[in-house]
Formats: C-alpha cells, structure tokens, sequence
C-alpha cells in the first residue's frame, strides 16, 4: 500500500500577498462608492427599499457517498446561517447602512477577520472532503481510500493549507487518479454555480459570499503556474497532467491549461461580486443583479473552463431568471490527444407546479472518449514516469479513440410544508461516463433535501 497527499494550494504567496498596506488601500478605495448604488441596468425593475440580508432558499442535503452538490449545498447553508445570526445583531445598531467611516471600518474588519477565513475555510473544505475525499469515496472498492484531512487555520489566521492524505492499491489506474487529482477543482466549480443559484433566487448578490464564490470560480487560475516539472507532488494541476498524459498522450500541460484558464474572466458574477463587496463596505447593503430583459425574463451567460479525465473541456454557461425562479443550461466541448467530445445539460427546479407539489427535473447528455478504468499494459507502480508517454503507452489506440455516448437524468419533486420550508428529493439514473459531481460508474442518482428560505 501506498500513501499520497493532495495538497491545495502549494504556492502560498496566493494570499500571503495581502498585506496590511494592500488592506488598507481597498478600505480607502471604497469611500468612492459612498454614493453608488447599483441600478437595474438592463431591466425595468426598480430597485427595492432596504433589507440587509434578502432571502434566497438554502438547503441541507444528502446524497450516496456526499457528493460536491451535496456537500456544497450543507456548507452553503452553514455559512448562510452564520450569516443570517450576524445580521440579526447588526440589524439593531445603527452600523446596518450607515456610511460614517466608523460603520465601514465596522464592515471592513468583519470582511477581513470573520467573513473571509469562513470563506475560505468553507472552499478548502469543499475542495477537499466533498473534492477530493468524494472522488475517492465513489472509486473506492479496495483501490483507494481516505486516511485524514489536514487543515491549517484560514487566513489571515493561518495559511489556509490542507491536505488530503489516503492510501492505494496496486489496482488503482492512471484514470482513477487523474480523476481524484482534479476531483478539488471540479467541487469548487460546482460550489460556485451552488452559489450564483442561490443569488438569483435573492436576485442580490450576497457580498458576504463574494470571497467564496471568488476563489471557487478561480481555483483552477490559482494552481495554474508556470511550472512543467514533473517532480512535484501533491500539485493538484500537475499530477492531473502527469497521470493524464500517460492515458491520453497529448500536448496539454500546465502552461497550456494556465492561458486557457483565464477564460473564466468571461463570467459577469465575478465583476457583480467584486462591486458588491465594495458596494457593501460602503454603504451596508446588497446589490442588485443587472441582467439582460427579455420579455420579463432575466438572462445572462459566461465561459468556464473545466477538467475531464481525457482533457480540457470548456463550458458555456447560461442562466434564465423567471419570477424569482432560477433555470440553467450549459454546451460543453473539448479537444485532446486526437479525440473531441462534447455535451449539454439543463437543470429546471420548476417546471409544473400543483398546490404545494413542485416537479422539475435535470438533463445531461455526452459524447466523450470512454473511460480506461481498467489496468494498462503496465500495473501502475511498474510504470517508468520519467518515459515520454508516446512512447510506451498504457493502452492502445483504439482504446483511446473510442466514444462512449452517456445520458443522466433526474426528477425533481419538492413538497412545501411552509411558506419557507419543503421537502425535496431528486431521483434518477445516470450511465457510465465521466459528468462533474457524479460517479464514474453507472449509477442512481438519489438526494434527500430540506430546504428552508431565509
């Protein structure tokens, strides 16, 4: 048996960089937005009188093996809680949406000591046990499994590093572990569509979230450094090309998905929470989410950038507002070691509604190179890793170019009890193939919800 670590963030000048110079600089730069106040710039809606904290529908879920959608959604609705504590205090004193440099220095301490180590404790936490932990829970079956989580304090307390450490077998294949390497990265994505959800439902940004949903949308950017060598371990970016390479043999590599990374600058999230957050140290209150109208309905779009076991893919993103109702679709499509794929998918939480009785449903369709969960020529620990992969590979070409063809679909039923509190399950099936957040095998897709608004 064997022992290897996941360690996230091994550059730790990422936010060791803040300083108090720079901390001070953005507390002044926020005096500009004293008199802004974000308007509905693509609608004719109005801006709505003030409430400091609107209510969005957060959940605490469960699903087989906790996958990032159920895991994120429990931390979401941790975090809102606090939240919702916060401001049942702040509410009371006349900081609430006062602009004296008292209230907002009040507002920047908070930002920096209390929202943004729960921030990022709440990403690390995500990337590793509901990341990486998941992808090793659903494989499994005597190949892999989970010794501990390491976590050290987040900042500005700590360094925010963690590590996830488990033990392999001589079963585990260069698949299982290009698809547990990126398992972090693929678990922050999730978390950040969790979250741009639940801020549609509110139609606000929640600028308390907006380090969250940052460092979610941009973990890929974070580990992506100029760095090709192949003796570092425990980098999540580089050990996904290291074992990628040798079961796709192709030209990708960290400089390469380090370009194609800043595609997920085309994301109006990112720029609503940046100005949320200063909007919010400014004068106290959320911002408003401008989206493009059409015929009463909201929309708007973005790119991301994802990872697969077989290559780089990229997402088009697109999302739908009706009556406070989120909708969402996405194309997806990708390109490596001579083999292209591609994929759709809807998520559509509302589509009939009866009484009290709520069914929707989610869709997702690929076409993608099928998935070598099976050993290669060599067992992995034979394997020479300082070989050209080209080579000597793993397997033959016509096991690499071949396409599998993959559907998931769920029903989605929520029951209300409350006006703020129901019951929903999701059930459905998914075939075999690789789809972020499920399991590679076939298998039922079964999640437990209570959802609450607040």
């Amino acid at each position: 048996m064997h022992n290897a670590n996941l360690i996230l963030f091994q550059n730790k000048r990422v936010l060791r960089s803040c300083k108090l110079n720079i901390l001070l600089s953005l507390f002044l730069s926020t005096s500009l937005f004293s008199q802004v106040t974000l308007s509905p710039i693509f609608t004719n809606q109005t801006t709505p009188s003030f409430e400091i904290l609107e209510s969005s529908s957060y959940s605490l879920c469960y699903d087989i093996h906790m996958s990032p959608y159920a895991g994120g959604e429990d931390l979401l609705f941790g975090t809102r809680l606090l939240e919702k504590i916060d401001t049942s205090f702040v509410q009371k004193t006349d900081f609430a949406d006062s602009k004296s440099m008292l209230a907002r220095a009040w507002r920047l301490s908070e930002a920096i000591f209390i929202w943004l180590p729960i921030n990022y404790f709440t990403m690390v936490v995500q990337h590793e046990v509901f990341g990486h932990g998941y992808r090793i829970r659903d494989i499994d079956h005597g190949k892999v499994k989970v010794t501990h989580y390491d976590f050290s304090l987040p900042p500005p307390y700590g360094s925010g590093e963690a590590s996830t450490h488990f033990r392999m077998s001589s079963s585990i294949t260069t698949t299982d572990l290009t698809c547990i390497s990126m398992a972090g990265i693929e678990s922050t994505g999730i978390l950040a569509n969790l979250t741009k959800l639940k801020w549609l439902i509110a139609n606000r940004i929640d600028p308390r979230q907006s380090i969250l949903y940052l460092t979610c949308q941009y973990n890929l950017n974070l580990y992506a450094v100029e760095d090709n060598t192949w003796d570092s371990t425990g980098h999540d970016l580089k050990d996904y090309v290291r074992w990628l390479q040798f079961t796709y043999p192709g030209k990708t590599s960290v400089s390469f998905l380090k370009n194609l990374s800043w595609i997920n600058l085309v994301d109006p999230f990112t720029y609503f929470s940046l100005f949320a957050w200063f909007h919010f140290l400014s004068s106290g209150k959320e911002t408003y989410i401008p989206m493009i109208s059409i015929k009463n309905i909201g929309y708007l779009f973005g790119l991301r950038l994802g990872l697969t076991p077989f290559g780089a893919e990229i997402f088009f993103e697109n999302y739908i507002l009706k009556k406070n109702i989120p909708y969402y679709f996405y194309l997806k499509a990708g390109s490596h070691a001579n083999n292209n794929y591609f994929g759709f998918g809807i998520f559509a939480p509302n589509l009939w509604t009866f009484r009290k009785l709520t069914l929707g449903s989610r869709l997702d369709f690929w076409r993608q190179p099928q998935l070598l969960l099976h050993q290669g020529n060599l067992p992995i620990f034979r394997v020479d890793f300082s070989q050209n992969p080209k080579t000597n590979p793993l397997y033959s070409s016509q096991e690499r170019h071949e396409k599998s063809i993959g559907i998931s679909y769920s029903m989605i039923a929520s029951y209300r009890f409350h006006p703020r509190l129901e019951f929903q399950g999701e059930f459905g099936y998914k075939t075999e193939g690789f789809l972020p957040g499920y399991s590679l095998k076939a298998f039922p897709t079964v999640r437990i919800s209570y959802l609450s608004t607040f």
